[in-house]
């Protein structure tokens, strides 16, 4: 005989999302998984910046412990309680979180990029962090891949491991009252992301530095929030720091004509960078691997990065390329491609 959880299993996904930093591009992403496949059963274990909102389908939200024990025993719990066909870790630590002990469901990993790949981390941290990795693959059903780069890092912690490709998609999308700007000229420049040593704020202040010595009436903004110590030094170099936008307030920012600079130090693929694609933002970035075989410009150094943004915001030869890099990303990572790769993890777990 069928009860009825193996009948509830066999016509609707139950998917337990876990994360210890729902904020910005994290809780972002968790959020459009559960838009995208509203016919899965998202439940939600958690702690971070951000609240998730009421109206974010969740069919259920827990808290997750700060302490490390807790934590995992907080997840093998949920999981006795909530029996998920999987569970969808999202982020480093949650991988950690879900794969320490053995537990009654399948684990897909998504690392939303390796912190082995931070090439600023001392040899001996990232050999540490990369070992951690491989031991705890042992316990990963697939790992979720969000470029070329980050599945050539996944195979070479367990070539044994499935990996799967999730394309990341716009967190937010023009509309009526926040139309995309049709790439209207600016003399604005920002940057989306939490204000941590992997994005990198302090590229973003020293590029600022060098573009006010030339340009002064460039005004430069970073949305997120993070560090207090780097929310100064951004600052002190006259950047406007907005703190978390999400959801109408993001889409006002971003509705607002820019230039879109990511200067992480590494990722997996950011979404904020899809975010300012949508609304038709000419996207310049740091070189980062991440980025490898797309058609955004890239800048290998501070100076070189300040000379592209005066290029892109004085019409320059480089213009044509940020804005056609935006229009590219848009064909290529969009919410059916994302729709069409999550329900074939689904189907595949």
């Amino acid at each position: 005989m069928t009860n009825s959880h193996d009948t509830q299993t066999a016509r609707t996904p139950r998917i337990l999302h876990l994360t210890e930093c729902y904020a910005g591009g994290v809780s972002r992403a968790i959020e459009t998984i559960v838009d995208l496949t509203p016919e899965a059963e998202h439940h939600l274990l958690w702690r971070g910046d951000e609240s998730p909102e009421a109206t974010i389908g969740y069919a259920s939200r827990r808290d997750l412990p700060a302490s490390f024990r807790r934590a995992i025993r907080r997840v093998r719990d949920v999981v006795e309680e909530v029996s998920p066909d999987f569970v969808y870790a999202h982020s480093s630590w949650a991988g950690v979180f879900a794969r320490a002990t053995r537990l009654d469901a399948p684990v897909v990993y998504a690392p939303h990029c390796y912190k082995f790949d931070d090439a600023s981390t001392s040899a001996p941290l990232r050999t540490a962090y990369r070992l951690a990795e491989v031991a705890l693959a042992r316990r990963t059903a697939r790992t979720i891949v969000l470029s070329p780069h980050e599945e050539a890092l996944a195979l070479a912690v367990n070539k044994t491991v499935p990996t799967h490709y999730v394309p990341n998609v716009a967190s937010v999308e023009p509309d009526e009252a926040h139309p995309a700007t049709r790439f209207a000229a600016a003399r604005d420049v920002i940057m989306i992301g939490r204000l941590s040593k992997q994005k990198d704020p302090s590229f973003f202040a020293q590029v600022a530095r060098r573009v006010h010595d030339v340009a002064p009436d460039v005004r430069f903004r970073w949305i997120g929030d993070g560090d207090m110590d780097k929310r100064a030094e951004l600052e002190a170099a006259g950047v406007e720091v907005t703190g978390w936008l999400n959801g109408e307030a993001l889409a006002a920012e971003l509705a607002r004509p820019s230039l879109y600079l990511h200067t992480a130090l590494y990722e997996g693929f950011p979404l904020s960078v899809l975010d300012a694609a949508a609304f038709e933002h000419p996207i310049l970035a740091r070189h980062i691997p991440a980025f490898d075989g797309l058609t955004i410009p890239t800048a290998e150094s501070t100076d070189d990065a300040a000379l592209m943004v005066l290029d892109l915001l004085s019409n320059g030869p480089h213009l044509a390329q940020a804005e056609q890099a935006a229009r590219d990303l848009r064909s290529t990572m969009n919410r059916d491609a994302q729709r069409a790769a999550l329900q074939a993890l689904y189907a595949a777990v």
